[in-house]
């Protein structure tokens, strides 16, 4: 079987759903049906394994069981795969590079505050966060990492330290550390956002397949906020009509009937509250080193672009 040569490795939040599934589309590539195997982060594997002594949530940690989500894939060029941990991961990068030191990479990055503005809301969503409002989330961090105030069910406890995720030069620099610079491919969000065709060509170009492919451009991802965070915590972690559903169905059918009562039941469509400017402000101060570190090492101004000139 032929192993995957192309990883969409993060961040979270920053458009990568959407690019998986316009890759998908392309003749010449093979995503993975299933997103976020979480394979190569070995570290937080264990991170679940320990918090919960014992092994839980994570089912392809065999190689066989990994590579079988390519099964299908028939004559195309690219076989991929989407793990947006892969780039929080401290282990992942090395272990790509050991699995397939050929493989191609893309990273996204979004404006430190934005993105975690948006992570906390998408952990609202799932649910995992319990905390409705952003700036207490963000408080809790020193707790959280001392193992207190996590939320019940947590899946792994380092995905509630939200600072930790925007430590953006360390988590770059891995794969730049192990990977030949020609296969690491960089994409900024807003430049995502802003014109989907033109990067997605570029995208196509970096893969080295048909760049004269069109797919279907529409979003992956609306915003959407919890009708109830008790109510979902309840249907979604306690309800026994979900025991009964996950007992008496596979994998694939459970999966879909969550997903309808998520959408239609738990959830409503809604713009994200905005962000108070004092707050946006006080946190562009406390990343601004994070973005100017990471602006140096590649070359970018995104001091400039994502608006940090303007902080003291």
């Amino acid at each position: 079987m032929e192993k995957p040569n192309f990883f969409i490795v993060g961040q979270p939040k920053s458009g990568t759903t959407a690019l998986h599934y316009m890759l998908a589309q392309h003749p010449q590539i093979y995503m993975s049906p299933v997103k976020e195997p979480l394979f190569f982060s070995k570290d937080i594997i264990d991170q679940i394994d320990a918090f919960y002594k014992g092994k839980q949530f994570t089912p392809y940690r065999e190689q066989a069981d990994y590579l079988s989500l390519f099964a299908a894939a028939n004559d195309e060029k690219i076989l991929g795969e989407s793990t947006t941990q892969y780039l929080y991961s401290k282990v992942a990068a090395q272990e790509i590079f050991n699995f397939n030191p050929q493989a191609k990479i893309i990273i996204v990055l979004r404006e430190p505050v934005a993105f975690l503005h948006s992570l906390h809301s998408q952990l609202l969503v799932e649910p995992a966060e319990t905390v409705e409002d952003f700036e207490t989330a963000l408080s809790l961090e020193p707790q959280r990492r001392a193992g207190k105030n996590l939320p019940p069910f947590t899946q792994w406890p380092g995905k509630f330290l939200y600072s930790e995720r925007v430590k953006y030069y360390d988590q770059v620099v891995r794969y730049y550390n192990v990977f030949d610079k020609q296969q690491i491919k960089v994409i900024i969000y807003d430049d995502f956002k802003k014109d989907n065709a033109g990067v997605y060509k570029d995208i196509l170009k970096f893969l080295n397949v048909d760049t004269n492919f069109v797919p279907n451009f529409a979003q992956a991802n609306v915003s959407k906020r919890p009708r109830s965070i008790k109510l979902s915590f309840w249907i979604t972690h306690y309800s026994l009509t979900k025991k009964a559903i996950k007992l008496l169905s596979t994998r694939r059918f459970y999966q879909k009937i969550k997903d309808i009562v998520k959408d239609n039941i738990l959830m409503k469509k809604e713009p994200r509250r905005p962000l108070d400017p004092a707050l946006r402000t006080k946190l562009m101060i406390k990343y601004k080193p994070e973005v100017v570190k990471i602006s140096k090492f590649l070359g970018i101004d995104l001091v400039k672009q994502w608006g940090y000139d303007q902080i003291a």
